[in-house]
């Protein structure tokens, strides 16, 4: 399930960082946190794990939307539009929409480092309707996607245009689906992992790179890659596209990388 949070900002002019993706991310954190300890508790360090050890935090969140302006080299940017929209996706069940909604009204959000700080109040919450996914689902990157190969131990970030870039995406989609029916204590059903699933890469003449820092609950700094505004389609179990569409495709996605629309 998706939500739109509208966000009003508290200082003015709001100022904030490029790099805001992982405050963000922590603050989602915290808010969890001071409504359910055990929900935090298994999101932040266990996750949904897979026999082979991977875990995933099966959210993700949209990039803030709103009208900005800056100059060529900030290193961030300035909010001029009375408020902010977010979309934040979650792959959980539908009873718990009281829940989630419950833990976001009214609360404050602070982001901030040695530069820039901007305060919002979150004025409302609204549920999206649920997409649909079909057989074939077409999609744009909306966010950064990141989605990379290991040599010699090191991480290589790949473009949508790699020929490894849709089968990755598709490895780790598959883990992140068997990860879930883990969790829910259901079988894997063999009629649906077993059908092939194919990645095309749709439009690839709008896309972006994007670099960020994070820290990923590390001292030291972790620089990532991800590219964006291309369109793709997947074409496989509907069960298991719905697990990238609500929780994120490709890696990072709890710190607000791999979120994707639905496109007709």
């Amino acid at each position: 399930m998706r939500f739109t949070l509208t966000l009003l900002p508290l200082n003015h002019p709001p100022q904030l960082m490029w790099n805001y993706h992982y405050p963000l991310a922590s603050w989602l954190y915290n808010v969890i946190a001071k409504a359910d300890d055990t929900y935090a508790t298994f999101l932040h360090e266990k996750g949904y794990q897979t026999k082979q050890g991977k875990v995933f935090k099966h959210f993700t969140f949209s990039d803030l939307q709103a009208k900005i302006k800056f100059d060529k080299g900030d290193s961030g940017f300035q909010i001029v539009s009375p408020t902010v929209q977010w979309t934040v996706s979650f792959y959980i069940d539908r009873a718990a929409e009281k829940f989630i909604i419950g833990l976001f009204q009214n609360q404050t959000i602070h982001l901030f480092n040695r530069e820039y700080n901007a305060s919002f109040k979150v004025e409302r919450v609204e549920i999206l309707p649920q997409a649909t996914c079909t057989n074939t689902t077409h999609f744009r990157a909306t966010s950064a996607m990141v989605i990379a190969e290991k040599i010699d131990g090191v991480d290589k970030y790949l473009e949508p245009t790699n020929e490894n870039f849709g089968q990755l995406l598709i490895t780790g989609l598959i883990d992140k689906y068997l990860s879930v029916l883990k969790e829910k204590g259901e079988k894997i059903k063999p009629d649906i992992i077993s059908q092939e699933i194919r990645f095309e890469l749709l439009d690839k003449s709008k896309i972006r790179s994007r670099k960020i820092t994070i820290k990923e609950n590390k001292e030291e700094a972790t620089d990532i890659k991800g590219y964006r505004d291309f369109t793709f389609a997947l074409t496989g179990p509907k069960e298991v596209i719905e697990v990238g569409l609500l929780g994120g495709f490709g890696r990072y996605c709890s710190e607000g990388f791999g979120f994707c629309e639905v496109i007709a």
